[in-house]
């Protein structure tokens, strides 16, 4: 978000909600609207369970949480949702009818047709005049969207397959303090309490599972992602995911392999993402350059690396991305969208 729109809702009649302050997401999001320079009297941190004399960060000032109400979100003219998919369901279109602009990250709105989902460097067409409820994407959705449709400018998409290594932030704050409590268990060589946020142990694991299980033997993510892909892109494409989760505190990778129409080179592929606008190309893999979620945890960029040919197929070609989960997978993506949406006029600064 640039100073000139963090300028325009400072001066605005009404305050930004975070719904979700007490979360991950939330926290983040009250840090990113910290950096941009809107003053803590534009912002209201709202929560589900308002706990008394609870207050969040806000840059170097403090914002008392308040309770989830009629008369506290109906004061937002933006209200960010960090929400459970329950919450969103009933806060969501409620605020919406009430001219509010809804940006909110909860699964609930994705696949609705009649909600725009949204990721503004491919889609920000969507963020017209008069949408008020605008859903964005799943974590592992964004920065493979960006990436596809970097690629698809060039050649048309055949198939898309994608594993992703997702972080445990991904889970919230109870998996990783979960994760946290095995790991020391382990080190000091005593039993670990039993998991509760995920099937098995994941300290010092890698889980072939995130969400459960269902349709054709593919997990909930899985789905997200696939179907996802397809509605941001506005293209049937076949997306086939395997989604694992690893033991990383903050940052998603994905190995994504892109079949082509026609015959593609990993050199024109690295063309074409060295200068796009939130790529950040580091592929130099001899001299140990390449994406991993340490560096990309904490920086607004999709990292991209790995590009090569496939050796038996002209028109594959494979790469490796990471990517800030918290940031351009949630926060960053929905302040990015209301930017978008104040650039487009479907709101106003």
């Amino acid at each position: 978000m640039g100073a000139a729109t963090a300028a325009g809702l400072a001066a605005g009649p009404a305050p930004i909600a975070v719904v979700g302050a007490t979360g991950l997401v939330g926290e983040l999001l009250l840090d990113l609207l910290a950096e941009a320079g809107v003053p803590a009297r534009a912002v209201m941190a709202l929560a589900t369970e308002r706990r008394e004399a609870r207050a969040v960060a806000y840059g170097s000032e403090q914002l008392a949480v308040q309770g989830l109400q009629e008369d506290t979100l109906g004061r937002a003219a933006v209200a960010f949702m960090a929400t459970p998919n329950e919450v969103s369901a009933h806060w969501a279109p409620w605020a919406a009818r009430r001219g509010t602009l809804v940006i909110d990250k909860s699964s609930r709105w994705r696949m609705d047709p009649a909600v725009p989902l949204v990721v503004p460097e491919v889609n920000g067409h969507h963020l017209v005049p008069g949408v008020r409820l605008v859903s964005t994407p799943n974590c592992s959705t964004i920065p493979l969207a960006m990436v596809l449709n970097l690629v698809r400018r060039h050649r048309a998409l055949v198939r898309v397959v994608v594993s992703t290594y997702q972080a445990v932030s991904g889970s919230g704050r109870e998996a990783l303090e979960e994760w946290a409590a095995q790991a020391r268990a382990e080190w000091a060589g005593i039993p670990a309490p039993p998991p509760r946020a995920y099937p098995a142990p994941i300290a010092g694991n890698v889980l072939p599972q995130c969400d459960v299980f269902g349709e054709a033997g593919f997990t909930g993510e899985e789905w997200k992602l696939m179907r996802e892909t397809q509605k941001v892109l506005d293209s049937p494409v076949p997306v086939v995911a395997t989604a694992v989760r690893v033991p990383v505190a903050v940052g998603h990778s994905e190995s994504v392999a892109i079949q082509c129409a026609a015959p593609v080179a990993a050199g024109e592929v690295r063309a074409w993402l060295s200068d796009a606008p939130g790529i950040r190309l580091a592929d130099d893999p001899a001299q140990g350059i390449f994406p991993t979620p340490r560096e990309a945890a904490g920086t607004d960029d999709v990292w991209v690396g790995r590009v090569r040919s496939d050796p038996y197929a002209a028109d594959t070609v494979h790469l490796f991305l990471s990517c800030d989960n918290l940031r351009k997978g949630a926060a960053l993506n929905g302040l990015h969208i209301l930017a978008e949406a104040i650039r487009r006029g479907a709101i106003s600064a």
